[in-house]
C-alpha cells in the first residue's frame, strides 16, 4: 500500500470518531495517526490482535499497580488506551467494524479498568496512612455501575432523539469543529486516575484523584439513570375535559 499522508482527509474521515474525547483529540490522536499510517501496510496486523495486545498491557498494568510499581503501571495502561484506540481505528480503515469487536472492546475496558482501580486502591490502602479501603472500593463500584448503565443505553437507543438545534454557539461550531465531545469524559477521568496521578506517585494526588473519579462515577451515573427512567417512562395518556366527557355521555 502506498503511503498515506497524515492530512488526506479521506484518511482522517475513515479513522476519527466524530465527536470524541478530550484526551484523544488532544493528545493521543498526534501519536496515533502516524503510527496508524505504518499499520494499514501491514496485512499481519489487524484489529483483534492489537486488542490482545491491549489486553496484555492491562493486564500487566493490572499486576504492576497492585504490586506498587506505579510508574510501570501507569505506562502499561496508557499503553493499553494506545491500543484500544489503535484497534477501532484500524477497524473503520479496513471497514471491519463488527458488534462482536465493539462487545469485545467493552467487555476489556470494563474488566481492565475496574481491575486496575481496585489494584491501585489495594496497593493504596495497604500502605499506613495513604488511603482508607473504602474509597477505592466505593470508586471502583461506581464505575462498574456507570460501566452497566452505558452498556444499557447503547443497547436501548432512544428512539424519540430530537434533532440538533438549526443554529448553535460559537463554543458549541468550536467543539464540533476539533471533534470535542461536549464536556470531559470517563476517558478524561480513567486517564488522570490511571495514568498521570501513579506516574507523578504523589499521594495526596492519588488520594484526591479517587476522591474526583467516585464524584464523577456517582454524578454520571445519576444523571444517565434519570435520563433513562425518563425514557422508559411510559407515555401519559391524554385527558378529555369535562365538556368532551359530557358531549360522548349524552
Amino acid at each position: 500500500m502506498s503511503y498515506i499522508s497524515l492530512v488526506d482527509k479521506d484518511f482522517r474521515r475513515r479513522v476519527l470518531k466524530t465527536p470524541d474525547a478530550w484526551w484523544v483529540v488532544l493528545v493521543v490522536d498526534h501519536f496515533a495517526l502516524p503510527v496508524l499510517a505504518l499499520l494499514v501496510r501491514l496485512h499481519w496486523v489487524t484489529p483483534m490482535r492489537l486488542t490482545v495486545m491491549g489486553a496484555a498491557f492491562g493486564a500487566t498494568a493490572v499486576v504492576s499497580l497492585g504490586t506498587g510499581h506505579l510508574i510501570l503501571g501507569a505506562i502499561m495502561f496508557e499503553l493499553r488506551f494506545f491500543a484500544d484506540c489503535l484497534d477501532g481505528k484500524l477497524a473503520r480503515f479496513h471497514g471491519l467494524t463488527s458488534a462482536r469487536g465493539e462487545f469485545l472492546d467493552m467487555a476489556m475496558d470494563v474488566l481492565l479498568i475496574s481491575s486496575a482501580m481496585g489494584a491501585l486502591g489495594w496497593h493504596l490502602s495497604r500502605s499506613p496512612g495513604q488511603l482508607p479501603p473504602e474509597l477505592p472500593g466505593a470508586c471502583t463500584l461506581a464505575c462498574l455501575i456507570l460501566f452497566w448503565l452505558t452498556c444499557y443505553d447503547l443497547g436501548h437507543p432512544d428512539v424519540n432523539l430530537s434533532h440538533p438545534p438549526s443554529s448553535e454557539s460559537a463554543l458549541a461550531r468550536w467543539r464540533r469543529h476539533h471533534r470535542l465531545k461536549r464536556l470531559p469524559s470517563t476517558v478524561e477521568v480513567e486517564t488522570g486516575l490511571l495514568f498521570i496521578a501513579p506516574l507523578i506517585g504523589n499521594a495526596w494526588l492519588l488520594t484526591v484523584c479517587f476522591v474526583a473519579a467516585g464524584a464523577f462515577y456517582v454524578v454520571a451515573s445519576a444523571h444517565l439513570f434519570l435520563r433513562l427512567l425518563r425514557r422508559t417512562s411510559p407515555p401519559s395518556r391524554p385527558r378529555r375535559d369535562d365538556s368532551q366527557s359530557t358531549q360522548l355521555a349524552t
